[in-house]
């Protein structure tokens, strides 16, 4: 697949001059892509202009491990596939600053989004709730629900009975040293049995509120992020595990196949043409 076509299928999906678009993707979900992830990097910024952003997690879990993590927005490269770290990398591109849930982001927005990112990752001081007040596009690129971060938004406004608080003190490197980096993070309790975000993505799909294309091989999903929220708020009104699974497997998808990798599955028309790179 050509940079022109990916370009092309964006724009079917609804993707628009202008917009704010924050991106999970999966490139080995498109299938073979000529000139790989910055092709596709470079088919969103064609389509947004100079008006648009293009925002991507540029999430550091192996961090989650360490004793007295250190986070260095320059050097750490994401963790969230090789479109993010293009994008992160790219001339003018921004990160914010946290020690598991940074993102980046490329525009003219950028600095707006990344700027502040306080010690929870989801909370209002972040670029989670900045996507919801720009009233910014949520793309899920070749992957599910299941992996878009936004919904966490959802669990920590409401209070979740399924997660608690924890502390971790870590530090962040800039260009004169180290200084301290507190973060709060909004982990499962004993017992948790996992998210089930398809729910809340199917829900959105049932009141067309998403639009469900096709980037080369890749089921896509675009929705807004207010859309998600409103949407989100109320249902969990009626069912407090509304983001949970609550049977032995997931909320399957009406389009495209959901491959069975545990926390990297991808959203594809046909499993046998995910992009295998030849050593």
């Amino acid at each position: 697949m050509k940079r022109a076509q990916i370009t092309e299928a964006l724009q079917t999906l609804g993707v628009q001059p202008g917009h704010i678009v924050f991106v999970h993707s999966s490139l080995r979900s498109i299938g073979y892509v000529e000139d790989g992830a910055d092709a596709v990097v470079d088919a969103f910024l064609d389509l947004l202009g100079p008006t648009g952003t293009l925002v991507v997690p540029a999430f550091t879990f192996s961090h989650g491990g360490k004793s007295n993590p250190v986070f260095d927005p320059i050097q750490d490269p994401s963790e969230m596939g090789r479109i993010s770290e293009v994008a992160r990398t790219r001339p003018g591109a921004r990160r914010s600053c946290h020690l598991l849930h940074s993102v980046a982001a490329l525009g003219p927005h950028a600095e707006d989004i990344t700027a502040v990112h306080g010690p929870s990752a989801w909370a209002a001081d972040g670029p989670f709730w900045k996507l919801y007040e720009l009233n910014a596009h949520i793309l899920m690129l070749g992957v599910p629900y299941l992996r878009c971060t936004f919904f966490h938004v959802i669990e920590q406004l409401v209070q979740v009975r399924y997660r608690r608080w924890r502390e971790v003190q870590a530090k962040v490197r800039d260009p004169d040293g180290q200084r301290p980096l507190p973060m709060f993070g909004y982990s499962p309790k004993p017992g948790f049995v996992g998210n089930d975000f398809n729910k809340l993505g199917s829900m959105l799909e049932e009141r067309g509120l998403a639009q469900v294309g096709a980037v080369g091989n890749a089921v896509a999903r675009r929705f807004r992020a207010g859309d998600a929220l409103e949407v989100g708020l109320a249902e969990y009104r009626k069912d407090p595990l509304l983001l949970v699974k609550t049977g032995d497997d997931i909320t399957q998808l009406r389009d495209g196949v959901l491959t069975a990798e545990l926390h990297n599955e991808k959203s594809v028309i046909d499993p046998t043409k995910i992009y295998e790179r030849k050593q």
